[in-house]
């Protein structure tokens, strides 16, 4: 129910007598709200309501020359005098040189805004790409669902585009470095190299075993129905479960970062294999343990991806992990074993009971030399994870739950009891391939030639000065 004052939107009432804005005094509410903006990025503010933050923003000096405003609720934009009264402030935001932007509903059309903003002469290119979400805090309060549709829609457009980006350009010189290196070091080392194609079987329960701090809550029902499951442990969580008497059944690890070292700086039993890529930690590689290879998507995986197909007729298919994270890729390599339970334990993206990961992790070793007597380990590691997810931790936890794009999984602490057969009576459901590609000197021959169907021809000539030096 919208409330006027002066004949302009004041206030808004909903049917469970909540307000949107102060009752008091919705200017100075509006005036503190918008003192947080950042001057890095374009800001886009979900939530207006009564029109108060845009009519603050208009008298306030302010450094960003374009902002957009952004209204979900069709009850609040649909009305007569909040479209009357916003085309009148475009005109007054027109006139002082600022550039005004409204988009409506839960899911506005994006990449038209996006071109409209990229067109405007004065924005610098630089800018075009940071955009920044400001919610209005009586929003996530009434209308939790809808904020958080938003919030998705919002991150799917911009966040994980920008965390990708970010992550490319922080890692991509030390991936290359590890995946020359490894696949260098394959020719001169006696470890069983398997390139992977896929998990077969049926009625098969997988376990996923990640490091947060609710492993330890969970490994008495993990020691218990441990012959139930097929187990797949991070690296991070090795430490806590071998000491404790779980052994699972594959080790995953796709982190090329030095940190990958100390997680796995234990007595760790050669039996059991790693699956990991080519770019990964090159530690890995030094270890006895048999490799299992990914087909990740990288750059240089493709190059060896069209070797094997062509010089040797192997198929080796590429596996997506829209989430990121190590999670999201045993989901996707499990994905082909019919009638799947997947469960997970050790996976919240969440500090708990005042630690961000389980004990064992190596995470005590890495950070040993930044802590004190002053400092504690656990306030050192809070960035890791706090009491809410995040950036790129929610980012990972709604791909994880959209079962459009992923099949989905059950936490251990709320599953049943498993009923499936044990593993021992099953038959090794694992699908791989040995030998190794033709050299990658091969390349050179047809370098010049069109393979934009498998890599850019100035990304693979790229490639080829670094591994060819």
């Amino acid at each position: 129910m919208p409330h006027f004052q002066n004949n302009l939107l004041y206030n808004f009432q909903t049917s469970d007598n909540f307000y949107l804005h102060s009752k008091v005094s919705p200017e100075k509410e509006a005036s503190r709200f918008l003192s947080g903006l950042r001057t890095d990025s374009i800001p886009v503010i979900l939530g207006i309501g009564a029109l108060h933050i845009v009519r603050s923003y208009l008298e306030t000096p302010n450094e960003h020359q374009t902002v957009v405003f952004w209204e979900p609720h069709h009850e609040i934009y649909e009305l007569m005098e909040f479209q009357r009264e916003i085309t009148s402030l475009e005109d007054s935001f027109q006139s002082k040189g600022i550039h005004l932007f409204l988009v409506t509903g839960t899911y506005p059309n994006w990449p038209h805004l996006k071109e409209k903003i990229k067109n405007l002469p004065d924005v610098a290119g630089s800018l075009q790409s940071k955009w920044s979400l400001y919610i209005s805090p009586s929003y996530e309060r009434i209308f939790p669902e809808l904020i958080k549709d938003c919030q998705s829609n919002f991150q799917s457009q911009f966040l994980l585009r920008d965390i990708n980006k970010n992550t490319i350009q922080h890692f991509s010189k030390l991936w290359t470095h590890n995946y020359l290196k490894n696949r260098t070091r394959l020719f001169f080392n006696d470890t069983s190299i398997q390139w992977f194609q896929s998990f077969s079987g049926k009625n098969t329960s997988v376990l996923f075993l990640g490091a947060s701090p609710g492993l330890e809550i969970d490994l008495p029902r993990i020691k218990k129905d441990r012959n139930h499951f097929l187990i797949f442990a991070s690296d991070t969580a090795i430490g806590y479960l071998l000491p404790n008497g779980v052994i699972p059944d594959f080790i995953v690890s796709f982190d090329s970062g030095r940190g990958t070292t100390y997680h796995l700086l234990l007595d760790l039993p050669k039996q059991i294999p790693i699956i990991t890529w080519l770019g990964g930690s090159s530690y890995i590689f030094e270890l006895s343990n048999p490799k299992i290879l990914v087909n990740t998507g990288h750059p240089l995986d493709q190059i060896t991806q069209h070797l094997f197909l062509n010089h040797l007729g192997k198929p080796w298919p590429h596996y997506s992990n829209p989430s990121l994270n190590l999670l999201g890729m045993v989901l996707s390599i499990t994905d082909s074993i019919e009638d799947r339970q997947f469960f997970v334990s050790g996976v919240s993206f969440l500090a708990e009971r005042g630690k961000s990961h389980c004990k064992g992790t190596g995470y005590e070793r890495f950070y040993l030399p930044d802590t004190n007597r002053k400092k504690s380990l656990e306030f050192t590691t809070k960035r890791l994870y706090s009491g809410d997810r995040k950036g790129k931790n929610q980012i990972a936890w709604d791909r994880l739950n959209q079962k459009q794009s992923l099949p989905g999984f059950q936490f251990l602490s709320e599953a049943k009891e498993i009923s499936f057969p044990t593993i021992q009576d099953k038959i090794d459901p694992l699908q791989v391939f040995q030998g190794f590609p033709p050299s990658i000197a091969d390349l050179a021959k047809w370098a010049d030639q069109d393979h934009s169907g498998i890599i850019h021809k100035k990304t693979l000539n790229t490639w080829l000065r670094f591994s060819l030096s």
